[in-house]
């Protein structure tokens, strides 16, 4: 009996071990959550309705005109879907206002806050999107 109790109390021990990472998740800690970002008339080239994150990607020119390409993560696909997301939300050529957190090294991608459609419509990720009533904040950032 005592052999039955140790044999299971290693197998529990074993499956927490390496079954812990199955339930972690990753977290903000990439993204300067201090400093928000705005990219003002971004014209959407790819948006990837895709598991675990959908991704939005914009070319967005800078006030010398230059290109940059950018690349938004959002919240999961369920979740996005439940406060109206879904796979026909974007499309490529659709000019765009997009809020988002980048990345502490600097790199031309970010996590999503909002995004503020040409007809004004506010549509908000999962958890970092701010409520304000349904209006798009004032430009912070650039």
């Amino acid at each position: 009996m005592r052999m039955k109790v140790l044999s299971l109390a290693a197998l529990i021990a074993g499956l927490l071990t390496v079954g812990g990472p199955m339930f972690a998740h990753h977290g903000a800690a990439a993204y300067n959550m201090s400093k928000p970002v705005v990219l003002k008339d971004a014209v959407v080239t790819q948006y990837k309705w895709i598991n675990p994150h959908p991704l939005i990607v914009v070319d967005y020119k800078d006030d010398k005109g230059a290109v940059q390409h950018w690349t938004t993560e959002m919240g999961s696909t369920p979740a996005s879907s439940l406060i109206g997301w879904s796979r026909t939300t974007l499309k490529p050529g659709d000019v765009i206002t997009l809020y988002l957190w980048q990345t502490k090294s600097g790199l031309a991608v970010g996590r999503l806050n909002k995004v503020v459609l040409a007809d004004g419509t506010v549509m908000r990720d999962t958890q970092t999107g701010a409520d304000n009533g349904g209006r798009a904040d004032k430009d912070v950032g650039r």
